[in-house]
Formats: C-alpha cells, structure tokens, sequence
C-alpha cells in the first residue's frame, strides 16, 4: 500500500482546491474557514490503534479527543467543541464511558452520531477558533525549530499513557511562530511535513531532544503519540512558553537528522500504511 503521505496527496487532487467559505483544505493540521473556524477529525480502530484487552473505554476516549485537540493546538486554535460518532461492535456497552474520556479535556462534546460496527470505532471532530492560524508552510531557512516538551514518553510506555494536547502552549507561539505542526508521528516524520510544507530543508540535533524518563534517543526522534509541538521561529525570537531548540530550517530540501558529532542518521517515524 501507498505511504500516508502520498495518499493524503492523491486524495488532495481527487478533491481539489478548497472553495467557497475554505481558507484552507487537505494538507495541514486542520482546516481553516474564512470566519476563523478550525476543524480537525480523526478516527481510532480497535486492533490498529487500541486493545480493550489493554485499554479502557474512557482512555480510549481521552485519546480520540487528545488526537484532535493538539490539531487545533498546532493551528494556534482555542477548542470550542467536540463531535464524536462511535461505531460499536456486538457486546460492547460502555460508549458513555468513552465519551466521558473526551470530557476529561473540558471541551464539550456537542454531538455526533452512533452505528454498528465489527469493532469499536471512535471518530472524533474538534472544533476550534484562531485569529491567526499557523500552518506547516510558513517556515524560512534559518529559522530555529523548538519543541514544547519531552520526546519519546509514549514509545516506552508501550502507548499505554496519557499526554495532554498543548493547547496553551500552542496559542501562544501562533503570535510568534512561522509554522507549526504536532508531533502525532514522531519529529523524524512530522519535521520532514513541516519542511516540505515550507518548501525548505531542515537539520534535527538529536542529542538536543529533550527526552522523556526511560525514553531512548531513538524513541524520542520516531516514537509517535506525543503530541508535543515543533514550530519554527524567525532566529533571534524569543519563545513566549517553555520550549527546547533542537534544530533549523535550511536551504533546500534535506531534512537531516544529525548525531552529537554530526553524522546522519537514518530514522523514521509512524506511517499507517508502511
């Protein structure tokens, strides 16, 4: 099967350009409306991305909301809503629970819509406002990438803990960040979609990854699920939250992830379809 990336670029060209009242389409972390509305959806799976044997309902919730809400947190969007459809599969009886889990985030959960299913399906819609929506193209050579906090923490708990999205840290570097994204993929993949974006390229420290307890160096460049922000900022910019500079755009299209004496590593994050 084709990488993600390529089959979210074929189905960008199937749609075509966004229209009408949609600033922004297919490409980004959300979509963006004309009034200032952001959207972003997602789906989990039972058997791709959870095991009830592992997982409960409620943090399986807590994670479909999570996935959603650091979109929004990437476009420099504050949450207003949440719409959540479940597909259920025979036997299962606790969708309340799931969707206590999306409460958790204090985002309201605002509707949605229920169906039978072989397995437990939970697509989650967030909804968002932003009077200056960052996207992953605005970046410039030079420009420093910071992330907002450790790396790594989802990979060697085994994708078995809780984050939160970063929503504050998010509206807060959209008045000064050139572009954004989360890191939902591990920075190893998602520098790579912020560069590309920016039409630059970019080189990663990776002995500058602030690492969560008991994570690699590994885990913390391609494990996913983190859910913490990469933004470019213009050089010389001050970070008006906590961030850890680990690396730079630069001219062309390499995106390079460097060891502590400069040697290139070969490393890749998540894909679906890999």
């Amino acid at each position: 099967m084709l990488p993600e990336d390529v089959l979210v670029s074929a189905i960008a060209r199937a749609v075509g350009e966004p229209s009408g009242g949609v600033v922004l389409g297919i490409g980004d972390d959300a979509a963006v409306l004309d009034d200032g509305t952001v959207v972003s959806t997602d789906i989990l799976v039972e058997g791709v991305h959870f095991d009830l044997g592992r997982t409960t309902p409620r943090d399986v919730g807590h994670r479909a909301a999570t996935a959603n809400l650091s979109d929004l947190a990437a476009m420099g969007a504050r949450p207003v809503a949440l719409l959540a459809a479940f597909g259920l599969p025979p036997g299962f009886d606790d969708a309340a629970g799931v969707a206590a889990g999306m409460r958790e985030h204090g985002v309201p959960v605002a509707g949605g819509d229920l169906s039978r299913a072989p397995v437990l399906i939970v697509s989650v819609t967030a909804l968002g406002r932003s009077d200056r929506p960052v996207r992953r193209s605005g970046g410039r050579p030079g420009d420093v990438l910071v992330v907002t906090g450790p790396l790594g923490g989802q990979a060697a708990a085994g994708y078995a803990g809780r984050v939160m999205p970063r929503t504050v840290e998010g509206c807060a570097l959209a008045a000064v960040a050139t572009a954004m994204i989360d890191l939902s993929d591990g920075i190893a993949t998602d520098a790579a979609r912020l560069a590309r974006a920016s039409g630059t390229g970019a080189v990663i420290e990776l002995e500058r990854l602030p690492r969560a307890p008991g994570a690699t160096v590994e885990q913390a460049a391609t494990g996913g699920e983190d859910y913490e922000l990469l933004a470019a900022l213009p050089s010389g910019t001050e970070a008006p939250v906590p961030v850890t500079i680990v690396g730079r755009l630069t001219e062309g299209g390499d995106v390079t992830m460097v060891d502590a004496v400069g040697v290139p590593q070969q490393l890749r994050g998540w894909d679906h379809f890999a």
